[in-house]
């Protein structure tokens, strides 16, 4: 069989229908512990089954011809092949790879190439300053004995220092979670078992990535849907319910059942996610008055659901007394578990000053306690005001028109100053068709503004058939937007090429660091301003664009890792 293949760095996309580049010239240099990936294409002159790992495949056409790929294994490694999937741009007409497969065989298409990710992490006590990566091409027609067409060797430096695993990390990841979402494509009963165990895996995957914030939605409808229901075209609900179970008694007193929150906070412990807990929908909620408000006398819109055991119906409360009440359950709960301080209250781009103040004051008075305020901010009338706010979280255009009273804003608020995009802008995104290397850029970026960390909007969050079109809303939200992540038929994620691209960069971000303590930040400043652009050319050039002059070329940055691991080899 005429079996060709090419071999490509991590941040390769494939576009169908496009010819293969010229193949990388792969220099991988790795730390113990660091997570790290390549890909290979294969081309075939006629359409065969491919099949990754040791067992013997067939496919629905039978003993026709077959290659194996087969990674040989290699001892203190965790080293795996998976095929990579295309998914429709926003054009309807572009195939580009993102998600990876977990499917074991498959069939190619004569002259077209299969992508396969090949990804590893050497072990913390392996010896030895090089790994050397076989991979087995073998044929087999009918009921032939396998042949060796070809054979990959790679070699991978090794250097003799640990990279902490992300859960020890302080990047300061902020990735939301909507669980609502994952119960409705898995068509299962939301907080049931079946919800947990899809909370659980999901939970584990964010977790890997060194994610330490949990994700509370307190209110129904906190993001209004995202507007899902003006949207007819690949129409998805986007709704996302209450975890506080809320009732109103026979007497007409509210009361809270905190049953599926607490099951949901044991989960994120248990994969270390502790370190903040985000209460949203009870702060300068999203305002679409589309939507409405079922509060007569209160002007945030916070809407939450509950049940009448007198009427045995369902309603909203809709008066400041019994959400005053609400509010006071909530927190008491909070405070009886001893997570006070961990707890945020976080509002999502408020737009005015003075509500903003007037509904924090409620919500305080209400909760009977002072409140760690959190803030994702896009409105420059807020910069200046911040009195009362702990943690900010400032989109892209922002902080460039704020880069020159980032230390100010640091010192007014005291805690966590990240950065965030999402339907904007076109820069520095994780769009389907973004360059690759913009994902892996949110470690550097983070790094080089001297930011605690990144938020974004998104994990999971689908369209109805996030497979079949991730298109949605369209100009306006780019197919991507929504996720990083896709559902899996085993209830489980099935993670794209910019999911582990962003993983790579917060590792990138950890070597930053331990290269700090041997020469300081100035001088690491120095060598990625050759990659990512002076500070001073970065501007915000409309409301939600942006004018950066940063590299997209893999090899640039890898030039700059390998001056970093240098120097951290240094005694």
């Amino acid at each position: 069989m005429n079996i060709q293949y090419k071999l490509y760095n991590s941040a390769f996309k494939h576009i169908d229908g496009t010819s293969l580049p010229v193949e990388d010239k792969l220099n991988l240099r790795v730390l113990k512990g660091e997570k790290f990936a390549f890909q290979i294409a294969l081309t075939s002159e006629e359409s065969i089954l491919l099949s990754l790992g040791s067992h013997n495949h067939i496919g629905y056409k039978g003993l026709k011809k077959r290659v194996r790929i087969d990674l040989e294994k290699r001892e203190n490694t965790d080293l795996k092949g998976y095929f990579l999937g295309y998914v429709l741009d926003d054009d309807s007409k572009t195939l580009i790879t993102d998600p990876i497969l977990k499917k074991e065989y498959l069939y190619n298409e004569a002259g077209k190439p299969t992508m396969i990710w090949v990804e590893g992490r050497v072990d913390k006590e392996y010896c030895g300053d090089n790994l050397n990566i076989t991979i087995n091409l073998l044929s087999q027609e009918g009921y032939d004995t396998e042949i060796k067409e070809q054979v990959i060797n790679l070699d991978i430096a090794v250097v003799d220092k640990i990279l902490p695993e992300l859960k020890e990390s302080d990047f300061h990841l902020d990735l939301w979670q909507h669980l609502s979402s994952w119960a409705r494509m898995y068509e299962v009963e939301f907080w049931s078992d079946d919800h947990f165990k899809i909370i659980e895996n999901y939970t584990a995957e964010l977790a890997s990535l060194g994610e330490k914030v949990i994700t509370v939605v307190a209110s129904d409808f906190s993001w209004e849907g995202q507007g899902c229901f003006q949207v007819e075209e690949n129409c998805s609900n986007l709704f996302e319910h209450n975890i506080i179970g809320v009732k109103k008694d026979i007497k007409g007193k509210i009361q809270c059942d905190f049953t599926a929150l607490e099951r949901y906070l044991e989960i994120c412990f248990k994969y270390g996610m502790k370190n903040e807990i985000d209460i949203f929908g009870l702060l300068a909620s999203w305002q679409r008055t589309d939507f409405g408000n079922p509060l007569k006398d209160y002007d945030d819109y916070i809407r939450i659901s509950f049940f009448s055991e007198e009427s045995r119906t369902h309603g909203y409360i809709d008066n400041k007394k019994d959400l005053g009440e609400y509010i006071r359950q909530v927190f008491e709960f909070f405070n009886e578990k001893n997570l006070m301080d961990r707890v945020r209250v976080i509002s999502d781009m408020p737009k005015n000053p003075e509500s903003f103040k007037k509904w924090s004051k409620f919500l305080k008075d209400s909760a009977e306690m002072d409140l760690l305020i959190k803030t994702a901010l896009h409105e420059d009338s807020f910069t200046d005001r911040l009195d009362g706010i702990s943690d900010v979280s400032l989109s892209l255009p922002l902080l460039l028109k704020s880069k020159n009273i980032l230390k100010d804003i640091e010192e007014k608020i005291k805690g966590k100053l990240t950065w965030y995009v999402c339907w904007f802008p076109d820069k520095l995104n994780h769009f389907i068709s973004s360059p690759l290397m913009e994902s892996r850029l949110t470690g550097w970026y983070s790094y080089y503004m001297g930011l605690n960390g990144f938020l974004r909007w998104d994990y999971a969050l689908w369209t109805s058939k996030p497979f079949e079109n991730v298109s949605y809303k369209y100009p306006r939200w780019k197919a991507g937007d929504m996720f990083f992540v896709y559902p899996g038929k085993d209830m489980k994620p099935i993670r794209s090429i910019r999911w582990e691209n962003l993983r790579f960069g917060i590792q990138d971000q950890e070597i930053m660091k331990m290269a700090e303590k041997k020469i300081g930040r100035e001088r690491i400043e120095t060598l990625m301003m050759e990659v990512l652009g002076d500070k001073k050319d970065m501007k915000a050039t409309e409301e939600f664009t942006v004018d950066m002059n940063y590299s997209v070329d893999y090899n640039k940055y890898m030039v700059i890792k390998d001056k970093l691991v240098e120097i951290i080899k240094r005694r």
